[in-house]
């Protein structure tokens, strides 16, 4: 199971909060199988970016800032370069999904 939907407007206009993101809940309260598979994958992917934006923050505190204050206070090439790598590191690590 994905979790959950935080808000979800049925078509009576009621809006429910926190659903659970699972097929056969969302079938009994009215949706299409096509559409309550839309509704589990989107609470999917936005679990995800949740999850990715708390891990990355959670990295530029522990390894990335502690990098950039050394080059505040040295302000060398060769220490901008660890920070900006370190950064670039995090990135990789845990994708944003591209905003297109």
């Amino acid at each position: 199971m994905a979790g959950s939907i935080k808000t979800l407007l049925l078509d009576s206009g009621e809006v429910l909060i926190n659903v659970p993101a699972d097929r056969p809940t969302l079938i009994s309260l009215g949706f299409s199988e096509a559409r309550a598979d839309e509704l589990c994958e989107e609470a999917t992917r936005t679990e995800k970016l949740a999850s990715n934006i708390a891990a990355r923050r959670a990295l530029y505190e522990i390894q990335a800032d502690p990098l950039f204050l050394e080059w505040q206070y040295d302000e060398t090439p060769e220490k901008e370069k660890a920070w900006r790598d370190k950064v670039a590191e995090i990135k990789a690590l845990y994708p944003l999904p591209d905003r297109t």
